[in-house]
């Protein structure tokens, strides 16, 4: 899923839609418990400056990839490609989205489908709803 799906800003950064590419920035929990990637938020900019200018606000974690929280910030491009990431501690993801880790990785599990059975569960409960 792309950022471009999420709706949760980073200050400075605007919402984006699916129907409006833009270049974004978004923050990913690596969970091992589940054995995948958790999208938790980010936001879309309107110009690669902006974009750029917030990729290089923020910082990354003094230990890397050995930091425990397994956070990274991804930069992603106009077509929702990622071209470059950092990991980040889970200080900064905090103050970029808003809200605690633990609340932010619980709204992003679920979200998230880790099996194809999860997948085929959330599309038969989408058109449930809708008929």
């Amino acid at each position: 899923m792309s950022l471009r799906d999420q709706t949760v800003p980073v200050p400075g950064g605007r919402e984006a839609s699916s129907t409006d590419p833009c270049f974004a920035l978004r923050v990913t929990f690596c969970d091992s418990v589940n054995n995948g990637f958790v999208s938790l938020g980010g936001a879309g900019f309107d110009s690669e400056s902006e974009w750029q200018a917030h990729w290089n606000s923020v910082p990354g974690a003094d230990r890397g990839y050995d930091d425990p929280d397994k956070l990274t910030l991804d930069k992603l491009d106009q077509q929702g490609d990622i071209v470059d990431e950092r990991p980040i501690s889970r200080a900064v993801a905090e103050s970029l989205l808003g809200d605690s880790l633990d609340v932010l990785i619980e709204q992003g599990r679920a979200r998230t489908c880790f099996t194809y059975g999860q997948y085929k569960a959330a599309q038969e409960a989408a058109v449930s709803i809708h008929h």
